[in-house]
């Protein structure tokens, strides 16, 4: 075996127990509902005149960043823990699969199942979308889907992390929710912590332009729920063609420009499966 039979095993598994079932059920009527939601309660808001599909997807970003990781953290966060638990997880490296092959093959495993399941959902918000929108662009509402499919591998690599880090379903399930309310709460407050601790417990004296005011922009933006915000406007900017701003955008450092977000969200994959990886390699079963 190697870890595409593991990934493949994990996601016929995945349907037999109705996983991609129930989380496919719940990404439509997400979508749909915050489509409709989007266009037509919100629509004395920010979507006065016409409603493009570009205006639909700065409306929507907001929601599928809380939504997608909540799918994504239920989807994987027993891949490997559960499977410790059950035992099943001794069979599975008594077969010719290293630790490395079952790391690799249950996130791949676990990100079929969460694409399948945003995949489908998201078609029930394009229909939606075809329907409410004033301008329909399939081309736009295509690369958002995209990019929140990358922005649900960060969560899935996150919670399988976790889930090789722990040896319990509910620790692993406790830590990856755990994390997501760090990034999508209290991460700038955090950031905003190290730069009080390093200005000697004070925030007096930052100016613009500082190290420590530039420390705080770079963490607030390596924060994956940042990044994938960040990415999707740099996609909305492109599709828009808006030639406003893009000298003043320029001359940010490369780390504040919005196409880094994809770069911070490639990190967020590749860095968590590593930290798992390396702790469930040592670790006894």
């Amino acid at each position: 075996m190697s870890w595409s039979a593991v990934a493949r095993k994990d996601f016929w598994d995945a349907i037999r127990s109705r996983l991609l079932l129930v989380l496919t059920v719940l990404f439509a009527l997400f979508a749909a509902g915050a489509a409709f939601f989007v266009t037509e309660i919100d629509a004395g808001g920010p979507f006065v005149g016409e409603l493009t599909t570009i205006l639909l997807i700065a409306g929507l970003v907001s929601a599928t960043a809380i939504f997608i990781p909540i799918v994504s953290i239920a989807a994987a966060y027993r891949s490997l823990a559960g499977e410790r638990e059950s035992g099943s997880l001794k069979l599975l490296l008594s077969l010719p699969n290293s630790r490395a092959d079952v790391v690799v093959g249950k996130f791949a495993g676990r990100a079929a199942v969460v694409s399948v399941a945003l995949l489908v959902g998201f078609a029930v918000g394009l229909i939606v979308t075809a329907a409410l929108a004033d301008a329909f662009s399939p081309l736009e509402y295509v690369v958002f889907v995209g990019v929140s499919l990358l922005f649900a591998f960060v969560f899935v690599a996150i919670t399988v992390g976790v889930s090789a880090f722990t040896s319990s379903a509910s620790r692993a399930a406790y830590g990856a929710f755990g994390l997501f309310v760090v990034f999508q709460f209290l991460w700038g407050v955090l950031a905003q912590g190290v730069v009080y601790v390093l200005n000697g417990f004070s925030f007096e004296g930052i100016e613009q332009g500082d190290a420590l005011l530039n420390l705080y922009e770079f963490l607030v933006i390596v924060d994956p729920t940042t990044a994938y915000q960040q990415a999707t406007l740099w996609v909305v900017r492109q599709l828009a063609e808006e030639g406003e701003g893009q000298g003043m955008a320029a001359e940010l450092p490369f780390y504040a420009q919005d196409w880094f977000g994809f770069v911070v969200m490639a990190v967020w994959v590749a860095l968590p499966l590593a930290i798992g990886y390396l702790r469930f390699e040592s670790s006894d079963l």
